[in-house]
């Protein structure tokens, strides 16, 4: 009986088996070498013609004779140069380039004439900069170059140039023409694209950009060494530069496979367990009947431990981790290592224990004041913050994690990238029947355009816009306000760049008792 169970259950049940995750193995390789391929492609077009586009406007100032002209000429006085300078830019050709979205540039001229400035230099100011010496070295008139520069705190800043040699009009001139990339900009076109995987664009030593974690302007280039396990590469060739795409598969296919083909793989996974199941049944009953309930008690058995072990999980493991630590840093006299770490673990206990959506103001402090000890505690001097809440705002209450939010963006977007010192702050006070609630920053700020955008989403917030990208936090926080007090809550939002930002929200008191 064994034997027939064998020769007509499981033999044809494997052999189907086979044949169908073969067939669905194939199709979804196949699928995903294509997807992998669009996204390459995609990503190929953006670069090449955001590179394409300076290297387009390298060539018409490269044949310009307006432009060899005004970079031959001898002056005789500074004042003529200067005449003569305002007269360059205000000629539509260079103002054509001036109006292209992140570029910059600069002219690099052989002339004694001239007086250095912002986009005119003389050309020994070029000397020792990464990109001319790797023009010199290479013997390229023109091409791409992915460099770095030191900026005033020490560190290193991704830079991406196009350098044109101006030798049209005449083969031994030294002059150069250098385009600046907003290295940013061009990084985020490649984000924005939405590719299912993680792609890159590398040399042979390095992640150049990519639309994952690799490409913080502020940090130095990453070793493509990272990029071992990547399966898809294209080969691009941009101006001199041998560049690689590189696209990750993005896991394991036989589990995409589950996600995907579960309407054939559900019935599939039935039919293997259910069926084998039912014959064996039918034959156990006959011949192992004893034997049968014997082995539903060892699997009862350990059904039961593997629920008792499950039951034993405690994430209250990391609070007692936490206080350890806390309590070694204190009695070696660490004390800020053990301020820190209690405040951390404040911060983790906010997350982790959720009894209640709703909470005071006062208690919403205390965890806004550890999150910004924390930030002080990163950025040193350069953040300063203070918290003015009245004492009759403290009892009314607000959505869990609300002012944290507001805090922590006017950190990351405001504080973050600004170099020079900062200020947060956090004010509530009742005017009326309405409580204020304000979150300033004395960071970057915002354009005009883009603080009307984001007054917009902070009013229009739904369930729809958390599906997207960009500021989900606010846009989380803004849309438990609404629904708290029935949407009768006011956001504004005062933005100038390189001032700071201030995001004002007034509601009801009745609605916060």
């Amino acid at each position: 009986m064994l034997v027939l169970y064998f020769a007509c259950v499981i033999i044809p049940i494997i052999i189907t088996d086979i044949y169908v995750l073969s067939a669905l193995y194939r199709a979804e390789q196949s699928s995903r070498e294509h997807r992998l391929e669009n996204e390459a492609n995609a990503i190929h077009y953006t670069f090449f013609n955001s590179v394409d586009e300076a290297a387009r406007f390298g060539n018409t100032v490269y044949t310009s004779m307006y432009v060899y002209r005004f970079m031959h000429r001898e002056f005789a006085s500074e004042m003529e140069y200067y005449d003569a300078y305002n007269e360059f830019f205000s000629n539509p050709l260079v103002n054509q380039v001036n109006k292209q979205s992140g570029i910059e540039y600069k002219f690099y001229i052989d002339n004694d004439t001239i007086t250095s400035g912002d986009q005119i230099q003389q050309i020994d100011k070029a000397e020792g900069l990464d990109w001319y010496e790797y023009m010199i070295n290479s013997g390229r008139p023109k091409g791409l170059f992915f460099g770095g520069k030191k900026i005033f705190d020490g560190s290193v800043q991704r830079k991406m140039y196009y350098f044109q040699r101006l030798n049209y009009f005449d083969n031994s001139s030294k002059d150069i023409f250098l385009i600046e990339f907003d290295y940013t900009k061009l990084a985020q076109k490649i984000q924005n694209l939405n590719c299912e995987s993680k792609a890159y664009i590398c040399d042979d030593r390095r992640v150049l950009m990519t639309n994952s974690t690799y490409s913080n302007v502020n940090k130095r280039y990453t070793s493509a060494n990272v990029l071992s396990d990547a399966s898809f590469r294209v080969p691009m060739q941009v101006y001199g530069l041998e560049l690689y795409i590189v696209v990750e598969d993005g896991g394991n296919i036989p589990i995409h496979l589950i996600y995907k083909k579960w309407y054939i793989l559900g019935p599939l996974l039935l039919i293997n367990i259910l069926f084998p199941m039912y014959m064996m049944v039918q034959i156990m009953r006959v011949i192992y009947a004893n034997k049968l309930r014997e082995q539903e008690m060892v699997v009862a058995q350990k059904n039961a431990e593997l629920l008792a072990l499950h039951s034993q999980i405690n994430p209250h493991f990391l609070f007692n981790a936490l206080e350890s630590i806390r309590m070694h840093s204190l009695l070696k006299q660490e004390r800020e290592t053990a301020e820190m770490v209690e405040k951390l673990a404040k911060l983790q206990r906010q997350y982790t224990e959720w009894q209640d959506d709703i909470i005071s103001i006062e208690k919403e402090l205390e965890f806004v004041g550890a999150y910004l000890e924390l930030q002080k505690y990163r950025f040193g001097d350069r953040l300063s913050f203070d918290i003015d809440v009245s004492d009759e705002c403290r009892k009314y209450k607000i959505p869990k994690l609300t002012l944290v939010t507001f805090v922590e963006n006017a950190c990351i977007h405001g504080i973050e990238s600004k170099t020079s010192p900062g200020w947060i702050f956090v004010r509530a006070y009742r005017e009326g029947e309405n409580m204020l609630l304000e979150i300033e920053d004395t960071g970057n700020g915002m354009l005009g355009l883009e603080a009307i955008e984001l007054a917009a989403k902070m009013r229009g917030a739904s369930i729809d816009m958390l599906k997207t990208k960009g500021r989900v936090g606010i846009i989380n926080a803004c849309l438990r306000l609404k629904m708290m007090t029935e949407n009768n809550v006011e956001f504004e939002v005062d933005s100038e760049q390189g001032a700071g930002t201030l995001i004002q929200m007034k509601m009801p008191t009745k609605y916060m008792l």
